[in-house]
């Protein structure tokens, strides 16, 4: 009986250790470097198995970041999937009226693809113009982009490896 708890806890943390090592390469192996300069022409760069699909999901984000720049939020709500864009609509609105951010792209690396779903690791540098509290970061996004019936859709965004200017 001590033999085979033993045995489970080992194996459970080796399977652990793996997971981290994992996540590790995930998020730090072959993403773009931190200070990376925005370009006119953003190189795609990952596991790219549609090109047209991956190049629809990279004008998504862009159009979503220009609309957090321009402060439109029903232009930043459209790139979303439907069932997120009436909150985000009113949650952005308040948060327009006190901050005026500029959101610049800087990678772009398809992670995982699959025929309706996409993953994207994004570096993004967010300044803010005026003098504000807000502080001034580039950050790796998480991106989860899904087909609906009128083009990709951003359904979720997991923000990590917060680097501060």
């Amino acid at each position: 009986m001590k033999t085979s708890l033993l045995r489970r806890t080992v194996i459970v943390s080796l399977l652990a250790i793996v997971s981290l090592f994992f996540l590790y390469f995930l998020t730090t192996g072959s993403s773009a470097p931190v200070h990376a300069q925005p370009s006119e022409k953003l190189e795609m760069t990952g596991n790219i198995t549609n090109q047209a699909a991956a190049e629809a999901c990279l004008a998504v984000l862009k159009e979503n970041l220009q609309a957090a720049s321009d402060q439109d939020a029903t232009a930043y709500a459209a790139t979303l999937v439907a069932a997120a864009r009436a909150e985000t609509t009113q949650e952005l609105a308040d948060f327009f009226a006190e901050e005026q951010l500029q959101h610049t792209l800087l990678s772009f690396e398809v992670v995982k693809q699959e025929t309706g779903s996409m993953l994207v690791a994004a570096q993004q540098k967010t300044i803010s113009p005026k003098d504000s509290s807000y502080r001034d970061h580039i950050t790796e996004a998480y991106h989860t982009f899904v087909k609906e019936a009128d083009g990709w859709k951003i359904q979720e965004t997991v923000m990590t490896n917060t680097e501060f200017l």
